[in-house]
């Protein structure tokens, strides 16, 4: 919601979206998300516009106290070494304050 009453300031916005790999599901709607190309430990959010040195950005969203799985640091550190920004946010403050520093870059 944050992002969508933010899109006057910042308009590059509307590229941000997510990214359907995590949550619970059944074991046939799970089986169509794999098939449709879902992986396992891929950020939940992007934002595909580049800024400053980086492609895009990406945005893992984590509980408080959540812990990241080996897929998603492969994931963070591969989209790293690839160009991107790569944030891990633990609540709204996070997304505020990582999304601005990143599109004011």
């Amino acid at each position: 919601q944050w992002a969508a009453y933010q899109i006057g300031r910042w308009p590059d916005l509307i590229w941000l979206f997510h990214i359907p790999n995590g949550g619970k599901r059944s074991k046939v709607e799970a089986a169509r998300f794999k098939a449709m190309g879902t992986r396992a430990g891929f950020p939940d959010l992007a934002l595909l516009v580049a800024r400053g040195p980086y492609h895009g950005a990406f945005f893992e969203l984590k509980a408080p106290k959540g812990v990241l799985s080996a897929h998603q640091k492969a994931y963070i550190e591969a989209l790293r070494e690839q160009g991107y920004y790569v944030a891990i946010i633990r609540s709204i403050d996070d997304f505020i304050s990582e999304t601005n520093k990143y599109l004011q870059l």
